[in-house]
C-alpha cells in the first residue's frame, strides 16, 4: 500500500514546527509548507509507476526528477527550483529518505 501524500504532508507540517529551516517564510509561496504541499498535490495527481516515492529511494529520485521537469514546463526560474528542492530535501529528511 502506498503512503498517502496528504497524510505525509499533515505529519510533516507538525514535525516542521520542531525542525524549521532558517529563514523559512511560513506563510509565503516560497515557504517549505507551501512547496511541499504543491509537490504532494503533484504526486496525488500523477501516481508514480516506479514504486512509492514516499517510501522508496529509487522512486523518490524518479519522482523528484519528474517534478523538476514539470516545474521547467512553467519556466520556473532555476533559483526557485533550487529552493523547492531544499524544501523537498527537508520533507524527505522527515520521511527518513534523505540524500538524493
Amino acid at each position: 500500500m502506498r503512503a498517502s501524500p496528504f497524510d505525509s504532508l499533515s505529519a510533516f507540517r507538525t514535525w516542521l514546527l520542531q525542525h524549521p529551516i532558517d529563514g523559512d517564510r511560513i506563510y509565503g509561496a516560497s515557504g517549505v509548507r507551501y512547496q511541499v504541499a504543491r509537490y504532494c498535490e503533484y504526486l496525488a495527481a500523477n501516481p508514480w509507476g516506479g514504486g512509492d516515492p514516499l517510501r522508496e529511494k529509487a522512486a523518490r529520485d524518479g519522482a523528484i526528477a519528474a517534478y523538476r521537469i514539470y516545474l521547467d514546463t512553467f519556466d520556473t526560474p532555476e533559483t526557485t527550483i533550487r529552493l523547492i528542492l531544499v524544501s523537498l530535501d527537508h520533507f524527505y529528511a522527515f520521511l527518513e529518505l534523505e540524500a538524493r
